[in-house]
């Protein structure tokens, strides 16, 4: 029997400590069997990071890209399951792996109960046996991965956004240290990934009793002001353009009323 385990999650971002778990169910499994399931869904606040921004920080350290899957659903991840033939899906176990913490937030993501006609769910807890597992025709499995503890900048990394809240409240000097907990070793392009997507050192702009405040960051205030110039200048490039389009569809509708006159 063949294995397709899936390990599911949204990663803002990802670390070590998923690179760990992901180790582990390599070692397990198979290199070939495990693939990362994410999604492209962003918000600044919880999920700041694109799908290509994550794969960057997977492949950074050293999972093959052809095993990162972007997925609507990490947690059905229907893209991977569905590209097995049928004769495939006869021959291979579907295993959903995820941290004990994953597992007990993820209550509604899967769920054990029978069916209404009594027959047990499609998806069941792991099995101690392995001897016993049913090919992906008939169930899924949701596996538990080892709990990874690892430091960043000194404190437990149980959470994303403990993470984020860290590389936000401290100075460049410590985000250089996260990066590094984080990765490994120092990395300016991850570095700038974090920096563009968490805010940092980048101008804002703010009115307190009608003048300009100063931002937070490192820059100076004269920086905020040369980006609010920049980014005018993009929009009445914007503006100039759409006139331009709007001009030349009235050009294009006069010339055709002359010819037909």
């Amino acid at each position: 029997m063949n294995y397709l385990v899936i390990y599911p999650g949204r990663f803002h971002p990802f670390h070590l400590g998923h690179k760990a778990s992901y180790d582990y169910l390599t070692k397990k499994y198979g290199e070939n069997s495990v693939y990362v399931a994410t999604s492209a869904v962003q918000d600044p606040l919880t999920s700041p990071f694109s799908y290509a921004d994550k794969v960057k920080m997977i492949t950074k350290l050293g999972i093959e890209p052809n095993h990162v899957v972007q997925v609507k659903n990490p947690y059905q991840a229907t893209e991977i399951v569905n590209s097995f033939s049928e004769e495939e899906r006869a021959n291979t176990v579907l295993i959903f792996a995820v941290s004990e913490k994953d597992m007990l937030e993820g209550s509604a993501r899967f769920r054990f109960d029978p069916k209404k006609n009594g027959e047990p769910s499609y998806l069941q807890p792991m099995l101690a046996n392995s001897k016993k597992l049913q090919p992906m025709t008939k169930h899924g499995y949701v596996a538990i991965t080892p709990t990874v503890n690892f430091k960043v900048k000194g404190q437990d990394a149980d959470s994303a956004s403990a993470i984020r809240k860290l590389y936000r409240d401290g100075n460049d000097n410590d985000r250089n240290q996260i990066i590094a907990d984080l990765y490994g070793a120092p990395d300016p392009e991850i570095k700038d990934i974090f920096d563009q997507r968490l805010g940092v050192n980048q101008s804002e702009e703010a009115v307190i009793y009608g003048k300009e405040a100063v931002f937070a960051g490192d820059n100076p205030v004269s920086v905020m002001r040369e980006h609010k110039l920049a980014r005018i200048q993009e929009n009445i490039q914007w503006l100039k353009s759409k006139i331009k389009t709007v001009k030349d569809g009235q050009d294009y509708i006069d010339e055709r009323k002359t010819r037909k006159k």
